[in-house]
């Protein structure tokens, strides 16, 4: 007697349903998807008992068609697609023709829905996967559909749910990354007759808005990263804007919100040096990638998705979210020393060398001093350069950035041949004084790249707190400064870019064995291993020898090091500074002036030029180096203004 049999329809529907509504999760995911698939501009989602009792969509888009509407519950029944070769060019969200199949096996549903070539809206009950009751209702264009007592004819799969508030709160987070991977549609969320999410559907700030709120917003660097083959945009959150798990990191590829380890690898790796233990960056993003560059047919939940050159994807990744924190961190630099007040609004408009001299007579009188070239000949051909374009004030500031720091009226003058006898600097200097009642202060330089040579003289500093943290008087704000951190940051990146490849050989190698696919990651990555001052040799089968390092890391435990090199597998292809920063980190750290340390005069002109001058805010560990108080915010303290 034959012991294999084929099983019927209810059976294999109820297997193959928990593979695509495993829970009320799975549920809401295919019909809002279907929402969007049909080109739905507004969905209207309702759960009620954490969608174990109802689940409500509702969306405007084009509706099915009166013919379609049982096909629609049966598997492997779609509207997306044709033929085989259409899996190779997948574009839509949803595409397998399992989603309503799977979920009327497991619930019953009333759908109502109408076409605009329909004179009125059909609407059909559907119990165990067959429509028990069809009749037409006024409707408007779209569709409704209701999902109620969901597992209810498999008991012991609702047995295995977690409660009604816990299923909810999964939904909503769902619906979070829903809204900002579908921007453009207008989405309300309600759960037990509350409203949770209402997105309006214009545009990505307008969703991250409704999500995570305004704050949220203000703390975001936007992302545009092109090459010829890919485009990544949205938002990352800045350095200081971070949060305590993952659950605020969502990414999308062409709209479909995904997982991807590689590329979370990749950007947490970006976000080094300026994480905090333990912390973990906020970002939306998504990546828009040919078709047929992804293959999104892996799982049945289309969560999972596998790219054509997984690595050079997760690595463009790690460049546009490093390249945004540079640039941001460069900007907010700039933000905290820069001058905002005493720039002089009546710049007088240069046409010949004669306006240039009057122009520094008129600063001398007004006890400033201005910045120039000691080089007559470069002034010459700039004011040439000035007077053939149109007289604006513009003319000025770009004489004026041609100038050198630090050089005094009298030297200004005497560079454009005002005066015969050559003097230094600091002659200059004391007879300008001899030459005024009052020394003559430093003149307000608005544009920024003069900031870091005196920005000690324009930061007052009025102590050290605690031994620790420097008190500086900048403008309007007050300024708190970390030695220990800022001293930190500054070696760091002094190791870091002076790193010495001279090679050590070791007086004992150290040999290690590794598993097969350990040992196919290190010969993929030995160049960039060797280039990061680690020489290792193949010394057996699937066992390797370190036989010479580079002199910085003489002193590292090499059992220590091969620990972290193989932890960076999953990762995108191995970066050859990655595997020496830790040590770096280390070195600095030991190396840096410590919390209660006494500083100098010199020590702190040192610190202040230099995080100026590398526009950094955070030390390797990513600790901020700076807090910065604005005169407002103080005053708003002391309850001068409200």
């Amino acid at each position: 007697m034959a012991k294999i049999k084929a099983l019927t329809s209810d059976v294999y529907n109820l297997i193959s349903a928990g593979e695509v509504v495993d829970n009320p999760i799975g549920a809401v995911k295919e019909l809002i998807e279907n929402s969007v698939d049909a080109a739905a501009r507004r969905i209207t989602i309702d759960i009620e008992g954490g969608g174990i009792d109802l689940i409500t969509v509702i969306d405007d888009g084009c509706g099915i068609e009166e013919g379609d509407v049982e096909l629609a519950f049966a598997r492997y029944a779609t509207s997306k697609l044709a033929r085989a070769s259409d899996l190779l060019c997948i574009q839509s969200l949803g595409f397998r023709g399992e989603a309503l199949a799977s979920i009327a096996a497991v619930s019953r549903i009333k759908l109502t829905t109408r076409t605009k070539g329909m004179d009125a809206g059909v609407c059909v009950s559907v119990e165990n996967g067959v429509v028990v009751d069809k009749h037409y209702v006024a409707a408007n264009v779209g569709t409704k559909i209701e999902v109620r007592d969901l597992y209810y004819n498999t008991p012991a799969r609702k047995s295995f749910l977690k409660s009604p508030a816990a299923e909810k709160t999964e939904i909503t987070k769902f619906i979070s990354k829903f809204i900002v991977t579908n921007p453009n549609v207008a989405i309300t969320y309600r759960a037990d007759d509350g409203i949770i999410y209402d997105s309006t559907g214009e545009g990505l700030d307008a969703a991250i808005y409704a999500v995570f709120g305004s704050d949220c917003l203000s703390n975001c660097i936007p992302i545009n990263y092109c090459t010829e083959t890919m485009r990544i945009t949205g938002y990352i959150g800045t350095p200081e804007y971070t949060k305590a798990n993952r659950n605020y990191q969502t990414l999308s590829v062409n709209g479909r919100c995904v997982t991807d380890d590689r590329i979370s690898a990749a950007i947490y790796q970006a976000y080094k040096g300026y994480l905090m233990a333990h912390r973990f960056p906020f970002y939306v993003l998504n990546l828009e990638i040919p078709p047929d560059e992804v293959d999104i047919n892996i799982h049945p939940k289309k969560s999972i998705v596998r790219f054509k050159g997984s690595r050079n994807i997760a690595g463009k990744f790690y460049h546009a979210v490093q390249d945004a924190l540079l640039e941001n961190t460069s900007k907010r630099s700039a933000q905290i020393f820069s001058s905002t007040s005493g720039a002089r609004d009546d710049k007088p408009i240069i046409r010949t060398k004669q306006d240039v001299v009057e122009a520094i007579d008129q600063l001398k009188e007004d006890g400033e001093i201005i910045l120039m070239t000691p080089d007559q000949k470069e002034d010459n051909l700039a004011i040439e350069k000035a007077t053939e374009r149109e007289e604006n004030r513009r003319d000025f500031d770009t004489f004026i950035k041609q100038f050198q720091r630090e050089v005094t009226v009298a030297n200004a003058r005497r560079a454009l041949g005002l005066d015969e006898t050559p003097r230094t600097v600091e002659q200059a200097r004391l007879s300008i004084v001899q030459e005024s009642e009052t020394p003559t202060p430093p003149i307000p330089v608005s544009h920024e790249d003069d900031l870091g040579d005196d920005l000690y003289y324009r930061a007052r500093v009025l102590g050290v707190a605690f031994k620790t943290y420097l008190i500086l008087d900048f403008e309007d704000k007050l300024i708190l400064v970390d030695q220990h951190a800022a001293h930190e940051r500054i070696l760091f990146d002094k190791f870091l870019a002076g790193v010495s490849m001279d090679m050590q050989q070791l007086l004992v190698p150290y040999v290690f064995t590794v598993r097969e696919e350990e040992a196919l990651f290190i010969e993929q990555n030995k160049q960039n291993i060797y280039s990061a001052g680690i020489q290792i040799e193949e010394f057996g089968h699937n066992t390797y020898q370190i036989t010479a390092v580079a002199t910085l890391l003489v002193n590292t435990r090499m059992k220590d090091f091969v620990d972290f090199l193989l932890s960076s597998m999953d990762e995108f292809k191995l970066d050859d500074r990655k595997l020496i920063v830790e040590t770096i980190a280390k070195k600095a750290c030991k190396a840096a002036v410590k919390a209660g340390d006494t500083l100098n005069k010199y020590d702190i002109t040192y610190i202040l030029k230099e995080i100026y001058a590398n526009k950094i805010l955070q030390c390797p560990h990513g600790r901020p180096i700076t807090v910065v108080f604005t005169k407002s915010q103080i005053e708003k303290m002391f309850k001068r203004i409200v």
